[in-house]
């Protein structure tokens, strides 16, 4: 048992608390208000989930969350798993006048699903949320989501709070500058534009210069038939927010609108600068320069539309392969290997960083198969593309050490542990390799301590107890 405590010794929690409590406080406040958030919008908006998505632990997780956390029932919890099913969903929510939040995957069965997203967005704005699941993405591919409509991304894995706060903000405009906006694009979406410039207006009274009332007085303005006023309201809030991809696009389809194809070039390539990924774009900037007698830079961006294009369907032809190599991984070594020199094959002139994953998996399987050499010229080839990956340069010391090429495998080793001192930290395996390559090194010392690492990790690894009594440093 521990001491007593007398009245005059300070409580380690209650010292704890005291300091951070107004912090503690404010925090559980505001999860209260998102929880109230959520569980307002399935009661009294009669609010809904559709999962587009084959993750098993994203589902459970979203229904164990509603549950738990907020008390609510999964029934409001719909699960598709192809994009196919998505509209006769919709029809069938939106029959029961359902308020739909959309949680759609980026990626599915080998699929890139920005189309579907757009056509989310486009076809049934006014009824439904769009949240984007995602591992994580290059800031190019964000920013396109976001373009395309998506009212929330949510990086996996999440957890349940922020879970919560980012249904809550997609669902419930914060405060009343955003309840005005909603009213203000419903209004255009009814046809009422002189209503919703009387919106816009009180928006801009509540927050000057706020460029999303900004950007709706325009809209009003612009659909009264006043495009120069309108164009002033987009320049003003492209100048209030310059990572705001809206004012700019609407500015160049005024532009377009009025056949004023220079200055709607200028500012497609603008937006181009901020989110390079969008192939459309592209190819309307072709179009402009086809108009302006300028062949060369239409070809230019004609050229870059077809290669992004093209990656996109190599990609999704890459996932396949990765996905039957994962299948075959186990029970049938050699059969992953050629789906993973196939996947790999597939991207052969536009391989990066992201598929380092590819190799790293391809050497594992050449290894498995005792082709320690071959390993080492797939890592060697990933390495070309990311030559500081501390991973990498592990895998090849690990090749090395099957292959009994231990003065090899230290120096690779070394490498690796001088980009990450804390590889270890990986796993008790990891150590345990560490350890062996030292040993076999005739490093005796640090053998030991990668040893102890593996057992501060795990105190039951067998394998790390037994190398340590052969080493005679065991306990």
């Amino acid at each position: 048992m521990g001491a007593k405590k007398t009245g005059t010794e300070p409580d380690p929690a209650f010292l704890f608390c005291g300091a951070t409590r107004p912090l503690f406080y404010e925090q559980c406040m505001k999860n209260k208000q998102y929880d109230d958030d959520v569980r307002e919008f399935i009661a009294l908006q009669n609010g809904v989930f559709l999962v587009v998505s084959t993750d098993a632990v994203f589902n459970k997780n979203l229904r164990s969350t509603l549950l738990r956390h907020l008390t609510i029932k999964d029934e409001c919890v719909h699960n598709i798993a192809v994009t196919e099913q998505i509209p006769k969903h919709i029809k069938q929510l939106r029959a029961k006048n359902h308020k739909i939040v959309v949680f759609i995957e980026r990626e599915l069965n080998g699929r890139n699903t920005s189309d579907v997203i757009r056509y989310l967005k486009n076809d049934f704005s006014s009824d439904l949320y769009v949240v984007v699941l995602t591992t994580e993405v290059e800031r190019d591919k964000l920013v396109l989501l976001h373009e395309l409509g998506a009212d929330n991304i949510i990086t996996k894995p999440i957890s349940a709070d922020t879970l919560i706060e980012k249904i809550a903000f997609t669902v419930k405009p914060r405060g009343q500058i955003g309840e005005l906006m909603d009213q203000g694009r419903q209004c255009l979406e009814m046809g009422d534009a002189l209503e919703a410039a009387k919106i816009a207006k009180q928006v801009l009274e509540a927050k000057a210069n706020s460029p999303s009332g900004l950007l709706l007085m325009g809209d009003a303005l612009r659909a009264l038939g006043k495009k120069d006023e309108a164009l002033r309201a987009y320049t003003q809030a492209e100048k209030g927010a310059r990572l705001f991809l809206d004012p700019l696009k609407k500015i160049a389809e005024l532009h377009h609108e009025q056949g004023n194809t220079t200055e709607e070039l200028k500012f497609l390539e603008r937006l181009d600068k901020l989110s390079p990924l969008n192939v459309e774009r592209k190819v309307d900037i072709g179009a402009g320069y086809v108009k302006l007698g300028e062949p060369e830079k239409a070809k230019a961006a004609f050229d870059m539309a077809v290669r992004i294009a093209t990656k996109e369907a190599l990609d999704a032809v890459s996932r396949v392969t990765q996905s039957i190599a994962a299948r075959c991984m186990e029970s049938a070594p050699e059969l992953s290997e050629q789906y993973l020199r196939q996947s790999l094959n597939t991207r052969k002139n536009m391989l990066d960083r992201s598929d380092i994953e590819t190799f790293n998996r391809l050497g594992l399987m050449l290894r498995r198969q005792g082709k320690w050499q071959e390993a080492i010229t797939e890592y060697r080839k990933a390495l070309k593309i990311s030559p500081d990956d501390p991973g990498l340069y592990y895998n090849i010391s690990m090749a090395y050490t099957e292959g009994r090429q231990y003065i090899e495998a230290y120096q690779f080793l070394d490498r690796a542990l001088s980009l990450n001192p804390e590889l270890w930290k990986n796993g008790e395996a990891v150590c345990y390799n560490i350890a062996t390559v030292y040993r076999r090194y005739g490093k005796k010392d640090p053998a030991v301590d990668y040893l102890k690492k593996a057992l501060e990790l795990n105190p039951g690894y067998e394998k790390a107890k037994a190398l340590l009594l052969e080493m005679g440093a065991g306990r």
